[in-house]
């Protein structure tokens, strides 16, 4: 079976990066993750991007580069995660298709109940950023 192709954005503002948590009827509901979803068909990555954060978030994003790329085998099927930097362009956040965020330092990523595919790309920011402290957990 083909990976589904995904996407993530790495939304970094003041210092801060943005994780959202999945609604409760969502697969994995509940879970935390990077803002992003699913590649529609000829879509490109960069425009899933804008896409799933301007319909999740209200947000407008410039996709600034590929971050990293992440394979996970779920056990209904593999995906293969695109991370990308992105810069908040425009637009208030909002609430729209999740059921929470939280702009949290990078080095605390890790101590979210993040969805299990954003595990690697968690740990990778933990390692490359530094200290502070998260009031969203």
């Amino acid at each position: 079976m083909h990976p589904l192709l995904v996407t993530a954005a790495i939304i970094v503002h003041e210092g801060k990066i943005l994780l959202t948590k999945r609604k409760p009827d969502a697969p994995y509901p509940l879970l935390w993750e990077f803002p992003g979803g699913k590649l529609e068909a000829d879509e490109h990555p960069e425009q899933c991007i804008v896409r799933e954060v301007r319909e999740e978030l209200g947000m407008e994003v410039a996709v600034e580069g590929i971050y990293e790329v992440i394979y996970h085998r779920y056990p209904e099927r593999p995906v293969l995660v695109l991370a990308y930097r992105c810069r908040w362009l425009a637009g208030e956040l909002q609430e729209l298709d999740v059921a929470g965020h939280c702009w949290t330092p990078p080095e605390l990523v890790t101590s979210f109940a993040l969805l299990p595919a954003d595990l690697p790309l968690a740990e990778r920011l933990a390692r490359e950023f530094g200290n502070a402290h998260s009031s969203c957990v």
